[in-house]
C-alpha cells in the first residue's frame, strides 16, 4: 500500500488505554479495548509489570491477521470495509518507555527504541511524513512518544533495580532521545516519568539553553562530522496524579512550557499498592458526584483529570469497565447521550480532597 500522509507533530494523547499489570491477560484485553474504540495505548519495555510483546501481537492481530478471517471477505473475495482499518486510518498511536537499568549508552537508548518501534507498530505501512522545513520523507510508521521511564533506579523500585548496571546522567540521556525523534524518526514526540518537579526544571534550563546556544552556532554536526539532533524540550510528562496527589506543581511546568501532562493511576490505584483501600472511588465527594451525573465513580475521576487539561490512560481487564471508559472517547462524547462536564462547584469539590489521605 502506498504511504499516507501525516504530519511530523501529532496531538495530545487525550484518552489511552494502560496495559500495565494485565499480567497472561494481555493480549485478551488489549484486543478488547481495540473493539471498543481505543486507538492509544501505553505500554513499557519493564518486563515483570508490562507485556509490551503482547501488546504488539494484540495490535497487529487486531489490524492485520483478522483481514484473513473469512468473516472479513465479502462476496467478490475482497477485505470488507469494515476489517480494511490501517494504523493511519485508525490513527493508532502506541507509547512506550526504556526503564532505567537500559540507559547505558547512547547506542543502547537508541536501539531500544527501534526494536519497540519494530515490535509494536512494525507491521504498520509506512507514511510519508512531512517535516517541519516542508519536505518529506517516506518512513516506518513511528511510535507516538517514547519515554524515558525513570531517570534511575532506586532500591524496591523493579526487581531489575537490585544491581543495576552503570548508567548515563539524565542529560547524557537525552541527548540520545533527541536523536530518536530528530535523527532516527523512530518516534514522533520524546517524554519523560517519575522525574521530581526540580529535577524537571533544571533539565527544562539546560535544553533551552542549549537551544539558544543551537541556533547562535548552527551547530549541525559533532567533533566528528556525525550529525546532532536539534536540542528538544520534552514533549510529554506522565506521573501519577489524582485528586488526593494531583501533582500540581509538575502539571504547573508543563503548562508553563507546552508539555502534554499524561496522568496515571488517576483513579487511586497507587494507594491501594500501599495496603489501603481505594480513597480515590470509594470518596464520598466522588459517590456522590457518580450519583448525580448518573456516572461510574471512574468516569467522574477521569473527567475531573480532562477538565485540568491532563490525558489519561487508565485500564481495565473487564469490558464492561472497558465499555464506561471508552464513553470518555472523542467519537463517543460527539454523542449526546455521552457527554458530560463537572461544574466549576464539582471541581472545586473534587478539588478540595488534595492531601485528604
Amino acid at each position: 500500500m502506498w504511504p499516507m500522509n501525516v504530519t511530523a507533530a501529532a496531538a495530545s494523547i487525550g484518552v489511552g488505554f494502560g496495559t500495565a499489570g494485565l499480567g497472561d491477560r494481555c493480549f485478551d484485553v488489549v484486543t478488547m479495548a481495540l473493539e471498543e474504540g481505543f486507538r492509544r495505548f501505553d505500554t513499557a519495555e519493564a518486563e515483570y509489570w508490562y507485556d509490551q510483546s503482547s501488546t504488539g501481537r494484540a495490535l497487529k492481530d487486531f489490524f492485520i491477521t483478522r483481514q484473513d478471517d473469512e468473516k472479513c471477505i465479502d462476496e467478490h473475495g475482497q477485505i470488507s470495509r469494515a476489517c480494511s482499518t490501517t494504523c493511519h486510518s485508525e490513527d493508532l498511536r502506541v507509547s512506550t518507555k526504556i526503564p532505567p537499568w537500559s540507559l547505558t549508552s547512547h547506542y543502547d537508548i537508541r536501539h531500544h527504541a527501534a526494536t519497540s518501534r519494530q515490535e509494536l507498530v512494525g507491521f504498520c505501512d509506512h507514511v510519508l511524513v512531512e517535516e517541519e522545513d516542508g519536505t518529506t520523507n517516506i518512513l516506518p510508521y513511528p511510535l507516538d512518544v517514547y519515554y524515558i521511564h525513570a531517570p534511575a533506579c532506586w532500591q524496591g523500585w523493579h526487581p531489575r533495580c537490585n544491581d543495576p548496571p552503570p548508567t548515563l546522567s539524565l542529560h547524557d540521556s537525552w541527548l540520545a532521545m533527541e536523536a530518536i525523534v530528530g535523527l532516527d524518526k523512530t518516534a514522533s514526540r520524546i517524554g519523560l516519568s517519575n522525574v521530581h518537579p526540580p529535577q524537571f526544571r533544571e533539565l527544562i534550563t539546560w535544553i533551552l539553553q542549549r537551544q539558544e546556544d543551537y541556533k547562535k552556532n548552527n551547530h549541525h554536526v559533532g567533533n566528528n562530522n556525525e550529525p546532532i539532533a536539534p536540542p528538544r524540550l520534552p514533549d510529554v510528562m506522565q506521573a501519577y496524579a489524582d485528586p488526593i496527589k494531583p501533582a500540581k506543581e509538575l502539571r504547573d511546568i508543563c503548562m508553563e512550557h507546552g508539555i502534554e501532562f499524561v496522568s496515571y493511576s488517576t483513579l487511586g490505584t497507587q494507594h491501594g499498592m500501599q495496603g489501603a483501600q481505594n480513597p480515590v472511588l470509594g470518596s464520598p465527594v466522588v459517590l456522590d458526584l457518580a450519583k448525580y451525573y448518573q456516572r461510574s465513580t471512574a468516569e467522574i475521576v477521569l473527567q475531573w483529570a480532562r477538565q485540568h487539561h491532563m490525558s489519561v490512560i487508565p485500564r481495565s481487564s473487564k469490558r464492561v469497565h472497558i465499555q464506561e471508559l471508552a464513553r470518555l472517547l472523542p467519537e463517543q462524547i460527539s454523542s449526546s447521550l455521552s457527554k458530560f462536564e463537572l461544574s466549576s462547584h464539582d471541581m472545586e469539590r473534587l478539588d478540595s480532597l488534595k492531601d485528604s489521605v
